[in-house]
């Protein structure tokens, strides 16, 4: 709820109205005498987009009562509330309250005020709070690599749509206000990471095998893009980890059953966010392979589902005949992307697709969560000049040479070639003093937001578009507000000193 205010309106600017009503009992009439504010009952009430409470008084020798009905049978009540208070000197008190619309225009209810079987009524409506975009946006004739040069830096809303156990079940829902704390911040593209195998329609397995997703699903992506692409920055939607369904299973090889979710869960996808322009982009797959050993089994698998994925959109032509496409390299791990065993899948648009990597290196510093999980030691600092003299948690790898290096291989091997890179996932992690005892906090944040800006600088300078993994440690999930402000201090330097090549 927001700010709430009282609209109390003197009894001057109200209106008499006389009503008759008929007892049965006594078989008599009896009339009822009830004061209503003129100009509410004339023209309605409309509400703050963001929510809020109005209060009215009407005055009637009889109790009064209210209540909330729906316009349409389809309408949704639970966003308003109705309430009478006690007489008071002004008369009985009635509050309606509304919540924040995020819905994608107005919406109205019929509000009623009563006494005995009196009734007079009058329409609430409450505009929408949320960004939108029209019904239907012809596309740019533009090329992936126009568009990467515009996207300044990217963030992914993580850990939310991509929950195999729905929305909410892993951090808090996307609000609109946490998108737009994501333009306040500076990030001007979003990557929506989205679980849709979780998401099928059905209950036997012959009907889940029809592989259909949920509308209401498809509906509520369709509108985080909305929200994205209203507030005029970029999205990308992919097929992440899902449960594993297909970048699990990629050692035996290739299999139909897999290729066929794959075009069915593309079409269904690229079908429903056809509408929007070229500030959309679709991504394939997530991370395929991180789970195995990438065999050349396994990236011809990946190849052949990319390929798939790639035919399956433009198939559903309109907006999407030309839409940039993502494509993921093995484990999305850069040393397998260009050893050369991968390809891109065939596009029938030219300078139209982008390929996909991840980095965390150094991931003892980044992402390792306890001592001996794969190193021998959590790196708590960063950079020579974030060094605890002494510690056994300074990374003494991966510095910012190792840095440019790794992602000069991406240049040569794709930007250079016209093939512009998406980083779709960095970060590192926030360390808490309380789980390594001794910490030098001040030391791990500047270490944080050195690293942060490094990857963000010499991703940029290669080529490469960068897109940090959010999941509400840095940026609040429910207000967008900063939490870390060096670490995003140390993206956007990064990002405003990185100049893409192209």
């Amino acid at each position: 709820m927001k700010i709430a205010k009282s609209l109390c309106l003197a009894l001057c600017l109200s209106a008499c109205y006389t009503f008759a009503a008929c007892d049965d009992d006594r078989n008599e009439v009896i009339y009822e005498n009830i004061q209503v504010p003129e100009d509410i009952f004339a023209n309605g009430i409309t509400a703050a987009p963001t929510g809020e409470s109005q209060t009215f008084y009407v005055n009637s020798p009889a109790s009064v009562a209210a209540h909330v009905e729906k316009i349409d049978d389809k309408d949704d009540l639970s966003w308003i509330e109705v309430s009478v208070g006690d007489r008071t000197d002004k008369g009985f008190p009635v509050t309606v309250t509304t919540a924040l619309n995020e819905t994608r225009g107005p919406r109205s209810a019929r509000v009623s005020v009563f006494a005995n079987n009196v009734a007079r009524g009058f329409t609430l409506t409450q505009p929408t709070n949320a960004p939108t975009v029209p019904a239907e946006t012809p596309i740019a004739d533009i090329t992936a690599k126009q568009i990467a040069s515009q996207m300044y830096a990217g963030v992914n809303i993580g850990n939310t749509l991509e929950a195999p156990d729905g929305e909410g079940s892993w951090t808090r829902p996307v609000t609109i206000d946490y998108i737009r704390g994501l333009k306040a911040a500076g990030f001007n593209a979003v990557r929506i990471p989205c679980a849709w195998n979780s998401h099928i329609d059905g209950k036997t397995k012959k009907e889940k095998a029809k592989n259909i997703i949920k509308a209401d699903w498809l509906d509520r992506i369709d509108q985080v893009v909305e929200w994205v692409v209203g507030e005029g920055m970029y999205a990308i939607v992919n097929i992440h980890w899902d449960g594993g369904w297909l970048e699990n299973n990629l050692e035996g090889g290739y299999d139909e059953d897999i290729d066929k979710k794959q075009h069915d869960f593309w079409t269904q996808i690229a079908k429903k966010l056809n509408h929007f322009d070229e500030h959309l982009l679709f991504a394939g797959m997530n991370e395929p392979g991180m789970d195995g050993t990438i065999t050349d089994t396994a990236v011809d698998a990946i190849i052949k589902y990319q390929q798939t994925f790639v035919d399956a959109v433009r198939a559903t032509g309109g907006n999407n005949a030309s839409r940039c496409l993502i494509a993921q390299g093995p484990q999305t791990n850069i040393d397998e992307t260009v050893k050369g065993r991968y390809q891109l899948p065939v596009d029938i648009i030219e300078d139209r697709m982008l390929v996909e990597v991840h980095n965390y290196d150094p991931s003892d510093f980044t992402i390792m969560e306890k001592d001996g999980q794969w190193a021998a030691t959590v790196k708590l600092y960063w950079g020579a000049d974030n060094f605890v003299d002494g510690s056994d948690r300074n990374c003494t790898w991966a510095d910012e040479k190792y840095i440019d290096g790794q992602y000069k291989k991406m240049h040569d091997t794709f930007v250079a070639n016209g093939i512009p890179v998406i980083v779709g996932e960095y970060s590192s992690a926030v360390r808490n003093a309380s789980d390594f005892p001794g910490m030098d906090v001040e030391k791990h944040q500047k270490s944080r937001a050195a690293w942060n800006e490094c990857m963000t600088r010499s991703a940029k300078n290669h080529g490469c578009v960068p897109f940090y993994w959010e999941t509400g440690g840095d940026i609040d999930r429910t207000t967008g507000n900063v939490i870390n402000q060096y670490a995003i201090d140390g993206i956007m330097s990064g990002a405003s000193t990185g100049v893409y090549p192209f």
